[in-house]
């Protein structure tokens, strides 16, 4: 299964592949702002007491909160830069949660717009725009009791975990659909599990990655490898996965993986084109229901940003530009070429601990 299960021998594939010779992979052009780090993967949903539910209730995650604030259910009010950042009428009311991962600097966000017009996406784990949370867990059984209770729809043929195409590996994973139809994939490896007892870590929650449906490969590695510097490791051709496809209750589905790992991160963005299956291009309004952004840290917003707009990339917040939201704290929101979002943010110099907390919750 080509996702953590065997992600190691993935890349060994690709380094294999260098040494031998010349490969799908191109330089990447310079982009006019360096992608710093990753940060928080930020859903737009209907209803964030059901989604609150689900990912603490059913995964266990726990909630994400400045210092040492005990979690609280969000709050909703308007926001006239988090409007204008999402392209909202200013007055529209906003509440956020946010979930930890086992990735610094990386959470869970979840947005829910109110009094304001939307319509609502759901994509097929193999349309281009479609997004799953890989987590990798201590115990799989547990969480699926839990998931079964609470109705949760599985997306996995049969209803059952798939075992991994590596016997000696003796994984398995199952995909489950959230209440808003965003996907996450429960990945239990031993192998995982034994790294984490050597390292003293605790909990059920090991490991976090990040799946995108793409469109096309190439059009993908132009915009994230050449105009935003982010390195890839692109698969040269299709091959079939059966176990990734059964996972995602699919049959006959032959992928090509393009991994991007930003330097001093572990967390992996995995994008997947998908062959042999039926697809649709789906596309949710920044605050549309079913809308996925990715955060980066970057070294110059607004130069990223200039830089992407010469490229004929769209700026999807209010004013076509970078929007001022308090302090240093500048972002803007644009498409990438699957139906998927981006938001460049500037990266928050740690404070010190007589310093006034930010606000970052406001911006979702």
């Amino acid at each position: 299964m080509k996702t953590l299960l065997n992600c190691h021998a993935r890349l060994l594939a690709a380094a294999l592949a260098l040494l031998a010779g010349p490969t799908a992979w191109a330089a990447a052009a310079a982009p006019a702002a360096e992608v710093l780090a990753p940060g928080n993967f930020i859903h737009v949903v209907a209803h964030i007491d059901k989604t609150m539910a689900f990912y603490h209730g059913v995964l266990g995650l726990d909630a994400l909160t400045l210092g040492n604030a005990p979690p609280r259910p969000p709050t909703f009010a308007a926001n006239g830069p988090v409007a204008q950042l999402y392209a909202a009428p200013a007055d529209t009311s906003v509440g956020v949660a946010m979930y930890r991962l086992p990735v610094m600097g990386v959470g869970l966000e979840f947005a829910e717009f109110r009094h304001v017009e939307q319509k609502s996406s759901h994509p097929r784990p193999q349309d281009p725009g479609a997004s799953c949370v890989v987590l990798t867990v201590r115990q799989l059984d547990p969480i699926l009791l839990r998931a079964h209770a609470a109705h949760v729809p599985i997306m996995s043929l049969g209803g059952v975990p798939v075992a991994a195409d590596d016997p000696v590996a003796a994984g398995r994973s199952v995909v489950l659909s959230d209440p808003d139809g965003y996907y996450v994939e429960l990945v239990e490896e031993p192998a995982a599990t034994a790294a984490a007892d050597s390292r003293g870590d605790s909990g059920n929650i090991l490991q976090a990655a990040l799946m995108l449906s793409i469109d096309d490969t190439d059009r993908n590695a132009h915009f994230y490898r050449d105009l935003l510097g982010l390195p890839l490791q692109i698969d040269a051709a299709f091959a079939p996965d059966a176990a990734l496809s059964k996972a995602f209750g699919l049959r006959g589905g032959q992928v090509r993986h393009s991994v991007a790992t930003i330097a001093g991160s572990s967390f992996k963005y995995d994008f997947v084109e998908w062959k042999g299956v039926p697809r649709r291009a789906t596309h949710a309004g920044v605050h549309d229901h079913g809308a996925s952004v990715l955060r980066f840290s970057v070294t110059d917003v607004d130069g990223l940003v200039s830089n992407l707009k010469t490229q004929g990339i769209v700026v999807d917040s209010t004013g076509d530009g970078v929007v001022a939201m308090g302090g240093a704290f500048r972002a803007s929101i644009l498409s990438d070429p699957n139906g998927l979002y981006i938001e460049p943010v500037p990266r928050l110099r740690p404070r010190s601990a007589s310093a006034r907390a930010p606000r970052p919750a406001q911006a979702p």
